[in-house]
């Protein structure tokens, strides 16, 4: 009901698979390599202009390592995210286009652990649980530039988080921020 006075153009509209690899990184923690799959809807606002709607769902995988004083730790992060990207599409011919993306994103841990190692000793923790050490819940903001071959895309993009991650934070304790720069491909239908 809120795009009905955009007048909505139905066939640039419909839905588009992602999947790709992600580089993630936490504030004071060293990359680490994930991945992330899901789906989004592609909905033009304006009839005479290429301004896309582009609300998604995806399964992030996320985190961070770090070896301080021979501890080896490691935050594997798994989020469900929603993604709302608004995106323009430049066509440099009938075949290719390219589109910037911009947008907020919302997430939910759904899963997060912490594995440990320090002289061949190994222990692992729940992050999100309820006696974890992180929030559950994440919003950030996400920058992408794709490239579409007709129904082909690639692309690639930066996802910064805006909240402090630690359940117990303290004044003088460093924040932890999730990070990722991504690179996808997918399938519009």
């Amino acid at each position: 009901m809120v795009f009905l006075g955009f007048g909505v153009r139905a066939q640039d509209n419909g839905f588009g698979v992602r999947a790709g690899v992600n580089i993630a990184s936490m504030t004071n923690y060293n990359s680490k390599v994930g991945f992330h799959v899901g789906g989004t809807y592609r909905l033009q606002l304006l009839s005479d202009m290429p301004l896309f709607f582009e609300p998604g769902l995806e399964l992030q995988f996320k985190g961070g390592k770090l070896t301080q004083a021979g501890v080896s730790s490691t935050l594997n992060l798994i989020y469900v995210e929603v993604p709302v990207m608004f995106a323009y599409r430049f066509r440099i011919n009938d075949i290719w286009a390219i589109q910037p993306a911009v947008g907020p994103s919302f997430s939910f841990g759904v899963s997060g652990t912490l594995k440990q190692s320090y002289m061949g000793q190994t222990q692992s923790g729940d992050l999100f649980g309820s006696n974890g050490a992180l929030k559950r819940g994440d919003v950030g903001f996400k920058f992408a530039l794709g490239a579409l071959l007709k129904s082909i895309y690639f692309g690639f993009g930066y996802d910064l988080s805006f909240v402090n991650l630690p359940k117990n934070y303290t004044k003088g304790d460093p924040k932890i921020r999730n990070g990722s720069f991504y690179i996808s491909a997918g399938y519009n239908f």
